[in-house]
């Protein structure tokens, strides 16, 4: 059965209880007992400040941390009868699961608005503090104290400017939680959760099973999503097969480095929304930027002005560039690249390395040889839908192999005209490889079109090749430029920039303010809190680490690659299916969602990667111990599909 105490101040032993410690009014012998019974503790805490005064803070992330089992529940969102408490002070218990706040006599939609963005309608109760409900007035912040408002406290002479009297203070909060749903965009399903089903999952009353909520079936949805829409996603990389049985194919929240799925379980996520997000998820300088564009209107008839501004930075950390672009994907700012590229150069033949996304010009070199992008992209990908007039436009070469390079150059022959490049992916460039690209297609009069839609403020600032100090004649931004919000940047040389004026480049939402103004903020972001050097650091001791632990378990056949802030994990054993897919379910297991490459965030903290190793090594561990004893199946059974080959 559920067990619950309610705790208030009066019970500590001070005169000034409202000025008590937490452990004062609700001692550590109280947390020990709801923890052995996975109890309930309500509180109303004090101090001028509540939730964001330090003590507050501090006591409430050590209990809850020693004792995971208790639910706790801050009345009056944490006290937040001041609003400016909610807004800084729910932050600090945003990562702790087992605490929630309920919505009782808040009358002021501010603090409501700071609950749900901070902590997400899932762990929020409605409630309804009967007795305050029934008063009329509200309360109301004032600087960093707040007020109590009731008709007592004006003057019996005073008439209000209309006939009604005050609310009772239980519709002043509904009111109030009510607008703030709407403000904030939130559903009926959102609305139930306030209301009924957060409280169900806390209590789990003993209901009928036909009563209780059921678990979303993460594998059921995945087959229902492949029914109605083509691949299941959008995304090949974000395809469940690509992984495990067990993989959450859907999430319903995302924060900083961390994701919720369906059942409200929280992972921490080392995939990086596939290399899209480098600051983290809803980073609240984007949220902010994007929030105030679509209040003032993301698209009209008219331009947006941030255009202006976001291409003079744009081009100030490229002075060697004339003008600039914008798209919403990669793969498409890349196909505008390419269209430019011809246009500039005359001639239709590429020599290309790396990935570049679906289009007909990069998808032709399969056509007359499927296995041309085996190691570009994926093995055996049919040029299905690409019409086979583009044969021979577009060859591949390998990353730091010359030989292959001038191969690709010779077969091209006169038709020769761009090449198309990441800087780096996987490997950093050797015997000058960059530099000598650069000398031969100047010599050549060939575009030279380098793709920094992974690398770009991932590898550098602004991108891999600002680090070689190499001058390209076109380059492409996306993924961490936008940090979640779709956003492309095309840039150029004003002489091949202008050269496909006079071609057919355009696009309705190329010009919606959302991602110019997300851009900005990432730029600014990007330089204020120097988050390439910060994030490059913290994934150089996280890969040491990770090597030195790898090292231990020859038997998993680990090689870890790649870059410092976006460490590679290789399998190479004749059992690396079966490995690989046990290595996601145990990390899976210890909270982690990794696959193949981590994708660090700025939001990863030394805690999460701390702890990341720890149950790096237990899983090596295990794997060690599961093929020491044969247990482990050979390649030919299949486990899950393999994602993606990279050679750049």
């Amino acid at each position: 059965n559920c067990c619950g105490i309610k705790v208030y101040h009066c019970y500590a032993d001070r005169k000034d209880t409202m000025n008590a410690e937490l452990t004062e009014y609700a001692p550590e012998w109280i947390w020990e007992l709801l923890n052995a019974m996975e109890g309930i503790l309500m509180l109303h805490i004090v101090k001028n400040d509540a939730i964001d005064d330090p003590g507050n803070q501090q006591s409430i992330r050590q209990l809850c941390k020693k004792y995971p089992r208790v639910k706790l529940i801050l009345a009056h969102i944490a006290r937040s009868f001041n609003y400016r408490n909610a807004r800084s002070g729910l932050y600090s218990m945003a990562d702790i699961e087992n605490v929630v706040v309920d919505t009782s006599a808040i009358c002021e939609t501010e603090s409501f608005k700071a609950a749900l963005k901070i902590l997400g309608p899932q762990r929020i109760l409605w409630g309804s503090d009967f007795g305050v409900s029934e008063m009329r007035g509200r309360c109301i912040s004032t600087g960093n104290r707040f007020f109590w408002l009731h008709p007592e406290l004006i003057l019996p002479q005073y008439h209000p400017p209309t006939e009604n009297n005050m609310t009772l203070v239980g519709i002043e909060s509904l009111l109030a939680l009510k607008e703030s749903c709407e403000d904030l965009g939130l559903t009926t399903g959102d609305l139930k959760d306030i209301f009924l089903n957060n409280a169900l999952r806390i209590l789990k009353p003993h209901f009928p099973d036909e009563k209780k909520l059921p678990e979303a079936d993460s594998r059921v949805q995945w087959q229902s999503a492949k029914k109605r829409i083509s691949g299941g996603t959008g995304l090949l990389s974000k395809r469940a097969e690509q992984f495990n049985q067990t993989w959450p194919a859907f999430f319903s929240k995302s924060a900083g480095c961390e994701v919720w799925d369906m059942n409200g379980r929280k992972y921490v996520d080392c995939a990086g929304g596939i290399g899209a997000v480098l600051l983290g998820y809803a980073d609240s300088e984007v949220n902010a930027a994007v929030t105030r564009r679509l209040m003032q209107g993301s698209y009209s008839s008219l331009v947006n002005p941030q255009e202006i501004q976001l291409a003079e930075k744009l081009l100030e950390l490229h002075p060697w560039a004339g003008k600039v672009r914008y798209a919403r994907t990669g793969g498409e700012a890349m196909a505008i690249a390419v269209r430019i590229a011809r246009a500039a150069s005359g001639k239709s033949g590429i020599a290309f390395c790396g990935y570049h996304g679906w289009h007909d010009w990069y998808l032709a070199a399969n056509l007359g040889d499927t296995h041309a992008l085996d190691g570009h992209l994926l093995p055996g990908l049919q040029p299905a839908g690409v019409p086979r007039e583009l044969t021979h436009t577009s060859i591949p070469f390998r990353y730091n192999d010359w030989d292959s390079f001038e191969a690709a150059a010779n077969n091209l022959a006169e038709n020769f005209g761009v090449v198309v490049m990441e800087p780096m992916r996987s490997q950093f460039p050797q015997d000058d490889f960059l530099q000598k690209i650069r000398n031969y297609c100047s010599q050549k009069n060939i575009v030279m079109v380098v793709d920094e839609i992974t690398s770009g403020l991932r590898y550098g600032y602004p991108g891999a090749l600002s680090r070689y100090q190499i001058t390209p004649d076109v380059v492409v931004y996306a993924k961490a430029m936008g940090n979640g919000i779709p956003f492309a940047a095309v840039i150029g040389k004003d002489e091949v920039m202008t050269a496909a004026d006079d071609s057919f480049i355009s696009s309705s939402y190329w010009t919606d303010g959302i991602g110019t103004a997300a851009a900005l903020a990432v730029m600014d972001k990007m330089e204020k809190e120097n988050v390439f050097e910060s994030v490059w650091e913290k994934g150089s001791i996280l890969q040491d680490q990770l090597k030195t632990i790898s090292n231990k378990y020859p038997l998993t056949g680990l090689v870890v690659g790649g870059m410092p802030s976006s460490p590679t994990f290789t399998f190479s054993t004749n059992y690396s299916r079966a490995v690989k897919e046990l290595f996601i379910t145990k990390m899976q297991e210890q909270g982690f969602l990794i696959s193949g490459i981590f994708y660090l965030m700025h939001a990863h903290q030394v805690r999460h990667l701390n702890l990341f190793t720890e149950c790096f090594e237990k899983t090596l561990s295990v794997i060690e111990g599961e093929l020491s004893k044969g247990n482990l199946p050979e390649n030919e059974v299949d486990g899950f599909q393999h994602g993606f080959t990279r050679l750049a």
